[in-house]
């Protein structure tokens, strides 16, 4: 069940990427109120996962579909001597709050797989979750002022409140596991806006 999952969740994510790839090539004919835009979480990477958000903007709404991967430090949902490795997608919908595009706010949800590992024992268990929540952010655009492609990169902090609901329960021989109800979950973007 853990390869399937996985599977499933890399074809997805290379879905993603090419859909996101054909549709930036539209981007010039839309009008200047519409414009597409891509972040990547390097956090993510840097905990041997993977992330890539695909993002639609009419006015000031964002529309942002994510695929991502992680596998999560020990303890972090307070569990610990578990080996937690999540895959998953999100959906988020924000609004820019200010004329500069730089606040942003909204609600999201997302659709996870939780590979569940014992450490001291190697049992391994499956959970798929689903979370609702809201969040809040800035962007900043170190580079506005320079006449080149590099203005159009940007540095998002953000986070986000979520309700986590298990789709199933987890039971291992020895310990017990269980999914945080609600989680806090702060990290930083990295984005391109094609304009």
């Amino acid at each position: 069940m853990k390869s399937k999952d996985n599977t499933t969740m890399k074809k997805g994510f290379i879905i993603l990427l090419l859909a996101f790839a054909a549709s930036t090539s539209q981007a010039q004919q839309l009008k200047k109120t519409s414009r597409f835009e891509v972040e990547i979480d390097p956090i993510a990477y840097g905990l041997q996962g993977y992330s890539l958000h695909g993002i639609y903007v009419n006015k000031r709404l964002r529309t942002d579909l994510g695929a991502f991967g992680i596998k999560q430090p020990e303890g972090y949902g307070g569990n610990k001597g578990f080996q937690v490795t999540t895959h998953g997608w999100g959906l988020k919908l924000n609004y820019l709050l200010n004329e500069k595009e730089t606040w942003f706010g909204g609600v999201g949800t997302g659709y996870a797989v939780n590979s569940i590992e014992r450490k001291e024992t190697s049992e391994t268990h499956s959970q798929k979750v689903v979370s609702v929540g809201v969040h809040i952010g800035y962007r900043w655009f170190a580079f506005k002022s320079k006449d080149s492609a590099l203005k159009n990169i940007y540095l998002a902090p953000w986070c986000s409140v979520d309700y986590n609901n298990p789709l199933e329960k987890v039971s291992f021989n020895d310990a017990t596991y269980k999914q945080q109800t609600i989680s806090f979950f702060p990290t930083v973007h990295i984005g391109y806006t094609f304009q």
